[in-house]
């Protein structure tokens, strides 16, 4: 089997990428020969495949593995960098990188951390080339080509995926900001009291008292997400030198103690007695 294939991109070089993948093909009883077009720049190659059984559906299936190799390992990898640097531009290199990595675990491992995700993706971009192949009977496959015309819901989900991760990644960077202020804000005021504990009683109303356990903050009648905005303000307004949470599993939303932990640090400590 005789074929050309081609990039678009002109920081990859398609030699390496497929003499990589050759010893895979070879394992199988299939000899890869690789040459370059003149004045292509390697990014134009001749592929020729020759079957030891002189099998044309076998010499056609192994290209398309190699192909959807490169494809999900690098074209994939190039196409994410792309969009980071095209629209979010406004994150340091540091930070694209970051999000990257991220947004290609979440890809590849899936929520179960394998790699049977990757495996799956490989597998359905081999059967597109296949396809591709059976459908059009050309000299020449262009590989972004085909992801543009047979891969537009793998390119959505990539992109998706970036955004999704860009998001959480502005949300984190905005929380510790957030935590920071908070914490500077605690380091300098003169504490009211020394101690203050934490209770949520039987209608789910939390109650502030001090170290003689005399009540400081009275029940509220706000919405839930306020009822932790005034808890969190009171504490930090109150600046204690301890903060005891008393039966931590009756918060309703877990995450204003994590919060608490992270702004007073090493002053918060847990207890199981009610109060």
């Amino acid at each position: 089997m005789n074929i050309n294939i081609g990039l678009e991109d002109c920081g990859l070089e398609l030699t390496p990428l497929i003499a990589n993948r050759t010893h895979d093909a070879l394992r199988h009883g299939c000899l890869v020969s690789i040459s370059e077009l003149d004045g292509a720049k390697g990014r134009i190659v001749k592929v020729n495949i020759s079957d030891s059984e002189s099998s044309g559906e076998k010499e056609k299936s192994m290209l398309c593995a190699i192909l959807s190799d490169i494809i999900v390992e690098n074209l994939q990898i190039r196409h994410m960098v792309r969009i980071l640097k095209q629209d979010y531009d406004f994150l340091s290199e540091k930070e694209q990188c970051d999000i990257l990595v991220k947004s290609l675990k979440r890809l590849w491992y899936g929520t179960s951390g394998q790699r049977s995700e990757v495996a799956l993706c490989k597998r359905d971009v081999r059967q597109r080339l296949l396809e591709a192949l059976a459908q059009n009977d050309t000299e020449t496959v262009m590989l972004e080509g085909f992801m543009r015309f047979r891969m537009k819901d793998y390119l959505e989900l990539w992109e998706k995926e970036l955004a999704f991760c860009v998001e959480e990644y502005i949300k984190k960077r905005e929380y510790a900001e957030f935590v920071e202020i908070l914490r500077l804000f605690v380091k300098i005021r003169i504490p009211r009291v020394r101690q203050v504990h934490i209770c949520v009683d039987g209608d789910g109303e939390y109650m502030l008292l001090d170290e003689r356990l005399c009540l400081l903050q009275c029940r509220s009648s706000e919405r839930r997400i306020d009822k932790d905005d005034a808890l969190l303000s009171a504490l930090v307004n109150i600046a204690p030198i301890s903060i005891v949470v008393h039966n931590k599993e009756r918060f309703f939303d877990a995450r204003i103690i994590e919060t608490i932990k992270d702004v007073f640090g090493q002053r918060v400590e847990f207890s199981e007695d009610m109060i």
